[in-house]
Formats: C-alpha cells, structure tokens, sequence
C-alpha cells in the first residue's frame, strides 16, 4: 500500500495541487447485543478505501473511492482538485493552512489480545451470565448487555513528505437493568471505561462483580422518592462529569463551533475569541487539559488524519479560557502557527473534520480532599453518580444534566436516593462554583462512545477523566 501512497502523492504534485493528503484504511467493527436470555444482534463489518484531499487557491476538495488501484488514485485526484477549484472560486476568503513538519512513523495502540481473535461464543456467554445474574434481583423485568470492538488500520501520506502507518483497538461493554413495578420503571446502566485496548480489557474489567449491584440500585431507585426542588451543592462523581465536560467545554471549544462554521448538534459556542486568554470559565482551582496522547484514551493517536504530530494543551488554565481545539483550516484564525492535531474522519470515505480530543478536568495536588471528605464536609447535597438525560442550548451556556443514581446528602452523610434527579445551570457560574476536586489517588477515566457531528454524521469516540468533584449551590 505504500507504493500507492505515493504514487497519489506524486499526481497531486503533477496535477498541480498546492497541498494534498491520502488515507487509505482498513476498518472492522463487531457489535453484540444480548437482551434477557436472548442474543438479539451479532453483527461483523469490514469495508476499505481510500480518501484523497487536495488544496488549491485556498481551498480543499475531497473524494474517495473503495477501489485501490493507481488508475483509481490518479482520476480522484483530478475529481478532488476539481472540487477545489470550483469551491475557491466561490468562497469568501482563501483558507490558509497552518505549518506541518514532516514525518516518517509506525505507531499502534498497545493491546496484548486481539477482539477479534476470540470466539463470538465467549463472548455471547459472557454477555448471558452478566443478564443472568442481573435477573435474580426480585423486581428486575428486563436486562440489557452488549460488546463493541474496533480495528482501525490507517495509512497517511502527504505532498510534503510524510508517511504514517498507525493501527488502532478498541473495546467497550455496557449494560442495563429496567426494575418494574406499580411506580412505573427505571433503569440502571452500567457503562464499562472504553479504552483503545484489546480483549485483555473486558477481562480485566469487574463486570461481573458490579452486576448484582447495577440491578439492585435499578429497583432502588423506582422505589425512591423523587428529588425535591432547591438549590443545593452537588457532589459528581467522575462517571456523570465525563458528559458535562463533553456537552459544556469539549464542544463549547471546538474551534470551528467557536467561529460560526459549524452548527450541527446544538449549535455553536458562547466561548468566542475575544474571550481567550482573559474570560473566567470556572474557579481558580479548575484546571481542563486536551491531549491525543493519553495512555489508552479514546482520542489518542500518535498522528492525526492531516498527519500532525499529537500533543497536550490547556482549554482552561486556572479557571480561565486559554485555548482551543484546531486542525490545519483553523488553527490560524486564532493566530496559531500549528495545529493541536484534531483532525479525524470516521471512515476512508469520508472527509476529516475538527473533532474533540481527550478532554478532562485536572484533579487538586497531593493532599487535596477525598470523596468521603468532601461528603462529609456537604451538609446538604447531592452526590451524582452515572449520566442520564440532558440538554444544553445553542450556545453551550444554559444546560441541563440527570444522574442515573442519585444520593441525597445531609450533615456530611449519604443518605436516601432520590428519583428523577435533575439540575439545571449556566456554564461559567457552574464551573466557577467548584470548591473542591478530589486528589490523584481518585482521578477516573470514562468517556463517549457516539459523539456525532458533521453532515453526513460522523461519530468519534472519546475519554474524560476527572476526580470526584463538587459544585456550590447548584
């Protein structure tokens, strides 16, 4: 495949491209899905391609073919500097592309046990144990579980010189237990860590041991009371801040979003550039990092799909607005001179996009609070455990966030759950109320399996990391 890296290269130069990239990949997916004693999906996909970007007169053309031929390489390349010429000829303003250097690399994500080397029996059985044992809980009607795993193979060359060669593992499990009774019903979900690893991942992971526990909240909660209105401190536990990072400062900082270019999904962004560097976005202690380079993170690449080299960065240092997610069409408009490497596609055939990194909240120094300090220093709260329903306007600055087990907290102690537990807030004022973050010892993965953005629909997946935290008067 190399050979035909290349040879797409050497068109775009002789067709007269003023930048151009190809991608060529090789993509497998298995999805299993269980419900009850029943397999109700067990689905294995494997396509490839090839993507050719070229840039002329300051803007780009994209097409992609499944057919891996030169004959096939060379005619797309002519068809995607044909779109550039026609699109610089209506756009408003040339794009400038911001710096490369220039790299020659192999890199894959560390696994020890391919996914797709195990028997789909193993893991259907794995899958039915996890519901059986769900199923014993008196109450429990109904129980869900599926498996998702990924390979990614992409190859990357570009008119200045580079080459990459990167593979890519994923793996996820999740389930759900629905508890019914004369209160109506409610669920408990589960949602394994996803990483980029192998299949040493799913055993590694206590799901087993957390089942029995999933379904006896599930029933628990269709029990409880529902949350009384007030304004009340809250205490969020990492696997519920992994979506308000996602929702309130992952997208609210995507660049493209900030300067108007994108809408899809919920709109653009209220973190708009005359507010870098200055714009207080949370308290003196909230510290947000993006990285692609974080061990095992759903984001993490060595290199992104316009052949930049990942690195880490600050969104918000300090608790305030300090930089944004770019590529190379956009890291300019803020005056950068490199990209941070956020540039992704879904698949061969379609065209990368800005997409969020690894996002995630900085836990306190040494020394800081413990989860039970900080309940035990809440007199009245409420510690939020898990995602539920959500809603965010569309400037990402009035939202509205559920947790799927919910806690009430008084004079320091956890208490009763409570039902139907939502709260509702505006960006800044809620990051700037945070008092205390919970120490290293306490910092978490979780992350975001189905971020979809774009037209046509791309999802990526994505980690956020934080420390149990908690936000005053909410």
């Amino acid at each position: 495949m190399k050979e035909l890296l290349l040879f797409a290269v050497d068109e775009l130069k002789r067709q007269g491209a003023d930048y151009g990239d190809i991608r060529i990949g090789f993509y497998r997916k298995q999805y299993l899905s269980t419900r009850n004693k029943v397999v109700t999906t067990l689905s294995d996909d494997e396509d490839s391609g090839m993507g050719i970007r070229a840039f002329k007169d300051g803007a780009w053309g994209f097409v992609s073919s499944p057919f891996l031929t030169r004959d096939e390489a060379a005619k797309i390349v002519k068809r995607a500097l044909e779109i550039a010429r026609a699109s610089a000829a209506t756009c408003p303003q040339p794009l400038k592309l911001a710096s490369l250097k220039t790299y020659e690399d192999t890199w894959q994500v560390p696994f020890k046990e391919d996914p797709f080397s195990v028997k789909n029996n193993e893991k259907v059985e794995l899958l039915l144990e996890l519901n059986a044992e769900m199923l014993k809980v008196p109450g429990i009607a109904q129980v869900v579980s599926d498996m998702r795993f990924s390979r990614e193979h992409k190859l990357f060359a570009n008119t200045i010189g580079t080459v990459t060669d990167q593979l890519l593992m994923r793996a996820y499990v999740t389930y759900m237990a629905t508890a019914v009774g004369p209160e109506g019903f409610e669920s408990r979900n589960y949602h394994d860590i996803p990483v980029n690893k192998g299949y040493e991942h799913v055993r590694e992971a206590p799901l087993m041991a957390n089942a029995r526990r999933v379904a006896e909240e599930a029933v628990a909660i269709l029990k409880a009371p529902d949350c009384p209105e007030g304004v009340r401190d809250l205490v969020l536990l990492p696997n519920h801040t992994c979506l308000v990072i996602h929702e309130t400062i992952g997208h609210a900082t995507e660049l493209d979003r900030v300067m108007g270019w994108e809408a899809d999904f919920a709109g653009t962004s209220f973190a708009t550039p005359e507010k870098l560097k200055k714009f207080r976005y949370g308290s003196e202690i909230f510290n947000v990092i993006a990285d692609r380079t974080r061990p095992h993170g759903r984001a993490t690449v060595k290199y992104d799909d316009e052949g930049v080299l990942t690195g880490s960065w600050y969104i918000i240092k300090d608790g305030i607005l300090n930089d944004y997610s770019t590529t190379l069409s956009t890291a300019n408009l803020i005056g950068a001179e490199e990209s941070h490497g956020c540039s992704f596609a879904d698949s061969w055939y379609n065209v990368p996009i800005l997409r969020m990194p690894n996002v995630s909240i900085e836990p306190g120094p040494p020394g800081s609070p413990s989860l039970d300090d900080l309940i035990a220093s809440t007199d009245d709260g409420i510690l939020i455990d898990g995602r539920g329903s959500f809603s965010i306007d569309h400037q990402r600055i009035n939202f509205q966030f559920g947790g799927d087990c919910c806690r009430e907290i008084k004079n320091g102690k956890p208490g009763r759950i409570l039902r139907r537990t939502t709260y509702q807030s505006h960006n800044p004022e809620f990051w700037s109320s945070v008092d205390a973050i919970c120490s290293p010892e306490e910092w978490q993965m979780h992350g975001v399996v189905n971020c979809g953005k774009g037209q046509p629909l791309q999802i990526a997946q994505l980690t956020h990391g934080s420390a149990p935290l908690r936000v005053k008067k909410v």
